[in-house]
């Protein structure tokens, strides 16, 4: 994949593009084969792979927009939210390789109402997260929808527990203002 993405860029940027290759390929893969299976989703390897095939794609073309001047900490986010959408992405193309919860839909508890209620509220939120800073979607989305603790952001995020602490609440209360000016 390496020669490819090299190939694809300008020459002026290979040394770059490969030390991020060398640097990131196998975290990116061993988080986004988590991130599938976690979903139970069938083939989650090559799906894996998938993801971080498109992550690097995207990077290769956009790689002027980087501020490497900013850290190595912004370059590991940027890259991992990239990789992050590119998750979601291939979730949302392959629904129909997720496991269907069969249980639910046959409980005397499941009604169609709820489920479209539910929907509406989903998608006015979708619409509100969309707007925020992408530090602020990349930690909330890792926290309620992924289920990870602040420490587990933290951790795969490499920065400090306070500031993903601090990247939440602040994302918490902009979500908030956001939804209550979209009613």
């Amino acid at each position: 994949m390496l020669l490819f993405l090299l190939s694809i860029a300008d020459e002026s940027n290979h040394d770059i593009i490969e030390k991020l290759y060398n640097n990131y390929h196998d975290k990116m893969l061993v988080l986004a084969e988590q991130k599938l299976l976690r979903f139970e989703m069938k083939d989650y390897k090559n799906n894996a792979e998938d993801a971080v095939q498109n992550a690097f794609i995207k990077i290769v073309k956009n790689i002027d927009r980087i501020d490497f001047s900013r850290g190595e900490n912004d370059v590991r986010n940027y890259i991992f939210s990239i990789l992050t959408n590119e998750i979601l992405n291939i979730l949302d193309e392959n629904e129909d390789l997720l496991e269907f919860d069969e249980e639910r839909y046959q409980s005397n508890e499941y009604d169609i109402i709820d489920e479209i209620d539910m929907q509406e509220i989903y998608e006015k939120l979708v619409i509100a997260v969309e707007k925020l800073d992408e530090k602020y979607t990349t930690t909330l989305y890792l926290f309620f929808d992924k289920g990870m603790s602040i420490e587990e952001i933290a951790k795969m995020m490499d920065i400090p527990t306070k500031t993903v602490y601090t990247r939440f609440e602040r994302g918490k209360k902009l979500l908030k203002n956001a939804i209550k000016e979209n009613k």
